[in-house]
């Protein structure tokens, strides 16, 4: 599941005001942003430009490229399974807000599936 956090209308505006300022004070091109971001120029410039309403996976590698700190943002829950909230906030406390991060936990969710397929004598699904 892809998740993209909706910001709040001040945080948004901010965060793209400051892609814009470290754009222009680092002088790079959106063709150089877009590979160090990995990215592609077509993203960067709509991003730099401010065309974005969600701190997507593609914003946020641009900020991490320019340097830009994205604002945390808590998930909306309405209509959650009480559940599923609680192991959201437990993964959240324990990401600490870069890809790399992301890949950990996933790595270790998938490797705790398996466990649990193994057990039930299922194969591993996970890649």
């Amino acid at each position: 599941m892809l998740i993209c956090m909706k910001p709040t209308s001040k945080q948004l505006s901010d965060l793209q005001a400051r892609i814009a300022e470290a754009k222009v004070q680092k002088g790079l091109s959106w063709a150089q942003i877009g590979r160090i971001a990995n990215v592609h120029p077509s993203q960067v410039g709509r991003i730099c430009s401010g065309r974005f309403k969600t701190f997507s996976h593609n914003v946020v590698q641009v900020c991490e490229a320019l340097g830009v700190s994205v604002p945390h943002l808590e998930p909306d829950t309405e209509g959650v399974v009480p559940e599923w909230a609680v192991a959201q906030s437990s993964m959240r406390r324990i990401w600490d807000e870069t890809p790399e991060g992301a890949k950990a936990i996933a790595k270790l969710l998938n490797a705790i599936a398996d466990l649990q397929h193994a057990r039930e004598g299922e194969p591993p699904k996970s890649t």
